[in-house]
């Protein structure tokens, strides 16, 4: 079971497979809510959020050493008021619109984009962000070996899993019916036991009951 080198963020690793080795990238209606998703996600994983419902509530505030995530703390923590009411997850993402963008702009000072400039008949900018393609295929094979039963599943995949699934990814990245069918179990919360911790196991259930997000292959 091959292990490689990871530096990212949940958001950063659904980010890089929302791209294309052509530059373009799997277009949604709204392409930042899934990542936005991905990004409270991390929140979980890393215990500075608690689920209620569908809702979040800042656990802790303090400094991540990560800008994106220090801002989005200091989101919430304005949005929850003294009395650090929770923050409905229904209402945020969709509110949320740069989160796409900010942790493209992560992976190309990472080097696993490469951007290159270009203009539509001129004048339009027209950018195109190509992918690591060993870094983008490792994070795949994780997840295909997910979906096999090949590999354990920890509170970061699971996160992945059900990101993937509730994208629509799961369409466009090659999985086959039984690997759809897994990893949709993987959202859903069946057969996890104790693999993944409480805050992970509440962001499943969150992740799965706010509307999906669908992902087509233009771009």
């Amino acid at each position: 079971m091959a292990e490689f080198s990871n530096p990212l963020a949940l958001p950063d690793e659904l980010t890089l497979l929302l791209h294309k080795d052509n530059g373009s990238y799997y277009v949604s209606t709204n392409p930042n809510t899934a990542t936005a998703a991905a990004e409270v996600g991390e929140l979980a994983l890393r215990d500075r959020v608690e689920l209620v419902g569908t809702a979040v509530r800042l656990v802790d505030d303090g400094s991540s050493g990560l800008p994106w995530m220090d801002r989005l703390l200091a989101d919430f923590q304005a949005m929850s008021g003294r009395e650090n009411h929770p923050v409905e997850l229904s209402w945020w993402l969709p509110t949320h619109t740069n989160a796409f963008v900010t942790h493209r702009t992560v992976l190309v000072e990472h080097g696993l984009l490469r951007r290159e400039r270009r203009k539509f008949l001129g004048v339009l900018p027209d950018d195109r962000y190509y992918p690591d393609r060993t870094v983008r295929e490792a994070l795949l094979t994780e997840l295909h070996q997910v979906a096999s039963n090949e590999r354990p599943i920890d509170g970061r995949l699971a996160l992945l899993s059900a990101l993937v699934y509730r994208s629509g990814l799961i369409y466009v990245l090659g999985f086959d019916r039984a690997q759809r069918t897994r990893l949709k179990s993987i959202a859903e919360t069946e057969d996890l036991s104790n693999t993944v911790g409480a805050a992970v196991a509440a962001m499943l259930v969150a992740i799965t009951t706010v509307p999906a997000i669908i992902v087509s292959t233009g771009g």
